[in-house]
């Protein structure tokens, strides 16, 4: 599975650059190159999502170990969440404000998803 994983992601990877360095690239083709870029980020996060949430395999990791898979993980999210704020701000008028409750639904929704404070 491990052999497998590495390889299509590798593949992935390629695929992204292939995408991003094509030349006269239109609006689609862009938007093709985000959209596969989100994609590819999501696959890696659900498979650090299923390592860190399977408590046999984590057992297998020492302190040290750990802390090193903490520490690269903050210097590579942190960013990404402060481009996220950026970006946000930035583009925040293009995007249509949605009306309704959203207090209630969202506190909800974070105790659903075991948000840790």
């Amino acid at each position: 599975m491990s052999e497998r994983w590495i390889t299509e992601s590798e593949e992935l990877l390629r695929r992204m650059e292939a995408l991003s360095s094509k030349e006269k690239r239109d609006r689609l083709e862009v938007i093709n190159s985000i959209l596969l870029s989100l994609n590819v980020l999501e696959r890696s996060l659900g498979g650090w999502r299923f390592w860190v949430r399977n408590l046999s395999l984590m057992a297998h990791f020492s302190l040290e170990e750990l802390a090193e898979i903490e520490g690269a993980l903050k210097r590579h999210v942190r960013p990404f969440v402060e481009y996220d704020i950026e970006a946000t701000e930035r583009w925040k008028g293009k995007f249509p404000r949605v009306k309704g409750p959203r207090s209630s639904r969202r506190k909800r929704d974070n105790e659903a998803r075991g948000i840790y404070i």
